[in-house]
């Protein structure tokens, strides 16, 4: 467990549906925690929301599922590569909170014109994980 089981067991049971690798599993429950909770909540309350990891092989292609929405549109969704395994943990979390910025804000950018990659780098720095 984390630190706070109020908040931290709905986000390990939520993150268990998903079989992530262990290492990957334990730095995104750590990232989840430090969201602000109406982010999380928007986050774990996407029945359409997939979660999912891989490891590339050169030559090989990976399948992402995509759920639909309700409305009948792609609905968002994280995949990490198990290859974070081998980068510092302050770029592995960044990475992890950088994609999750990215599915909060749908892909989109703070406002109009803001540029989705900086809105996810400021979003995840504001959540405690600057790019490195």
């Amino acid at each position: 467990m984390l630190a706070n089981p109020a908040v931290d067991e709905p986000i390990m049971r939520w993150l268990t549906g998903f079989r992530l690798d262990d290492f990957l599993h334990g730095h995104t429950a750590r990232v989840l925690v430090a969201m602000p909770e109406f982010v999380r909540a928007d986050l774990l309350g996407d029945p359409a929301f997939p979660l999912a990891d891989y490891e590339p092989v050169p030559g090989l292609t990976q399948t992402v599922l995509v759920r639909m929405t309700r409305a009948g549109g792609a609905g968002r969704s994280v995949v990490l590569k198990r290859t974070l395994r081998r980068r510092p943990e302050p770029f592995v979390r960044y990475v992890i909170a950088h994609e999750f910025a990215h599915a909060y804000l749908r892909n989109a950018g703070r406002w109009p014109g803001d540029d989705p990659e900086h809105a996810a780098d400021a979003l995840a720095a504001e959540w405690g994980f600057p790019r490195p």
